[in-house]
């Protein structure tokens, strides 16, 4: 990325992480091959950015939008940092373009870097505030990084600009299960499913909601539409 977008040491901070990510990731490896493995699992739980859903659905569907084309190939196969070199070389042709912002930030915000991402989301804000994509994936980043009244406050601006975006209210689900605010939460769940009945984002907050405030009827409930929708989800709603 041009040099203008970023402030001073942002990228070299973010190599030094992916540098100490590398290091670590070294060391589990010698602790695997010596036998230490009660001690593999944290260390992957502390490296494997794995794409959280509520990312890629606050993301959207990038394979039909002919801007991304290019970056296909690099988000099919997880290729992170190469998503992020190739958003960098477009910025530097044109450093005004939110779609490439947005391209950067989701490829810093899988690769751990979230303050960079944040970054990136609120440039992608300013320069296409009528796009809920934007502000979906800036509130996500903001909620990722504790500040949930920013967070509440950029889910206003993405029900502004679509009051139709499912992903716009599971945030706002989580944003107030996050603060233990059940009702709230559940409207937003079961709005996000007015919107989209199969959206298994919401039947998962409202099945952990359930777990959590012992209301069997409604845990049960999410768990058997997420067995139809994304068994997989399911099983960790089990596990939660």
């Amino acid at each position: 990325m041009s040099r203008a977008g970023w402030a001073p040491g942002v990228w070299q901070a973010a190599c030094l992480r992916r540098f100490c990510a590398a290091w670590l990731l070294a060391c589990g490896a010698a602790l695997l091959a010596s036998g230490c493995a009660p001690m593999i699992p944290v260390v992957q739980g502390m490296l494997i950015n794995a794409a959280p859903d509520l990312l890629a659905s606050s993301f959207g569907d990038y394979s039909t939008r002919s801007e991304f084309k290019e970056a296909v190939p690099f988000i099919k196969a997880r290729d992170w940092l190469g998503l992020s070199v190739l958003a960098r070389q477009k910025l530097d042709r044109e450093p005004n373009r939110g779609e490439w912002w947005q391209l950067a930030g989701y490829a810093h915000m899988q690769l751990g870097e979230t303050t960079v991402a944040r970054d990136c989301f609120e440039r992608v804000t300013r320069l296409l505030p009528e796009e809920v994509a934007g502000w979906n994936l800036y509130a996500y980043t903001l909620r990722a990084l504790g500040d949930r009244r920013g967070a509440m406050a950029a889910v206003d601006k993405a029900i502004q600009a679509d009051p139709g975006s499912a992903p716009t209210f599971v945030i706002l689900g989580e944003l107030h299960r996050d603060a233990g605010r059940v009702q709230p939460a559940t409207q937003a769940y079961e709005r996000a499913l007015e919107i989209n009945r199969r959206e298994p984002l919401a039947w998962y907050g409202l099945g952990m909601l359930g777990k959590r405030y012992h209301q069997p009827d409604l845990y049960e409930r999410a768990r058997q539409n997420l067995k139809q929708l994304n068994p997989s989800l399911a099983e960790q709603l089990e596990k939660a």
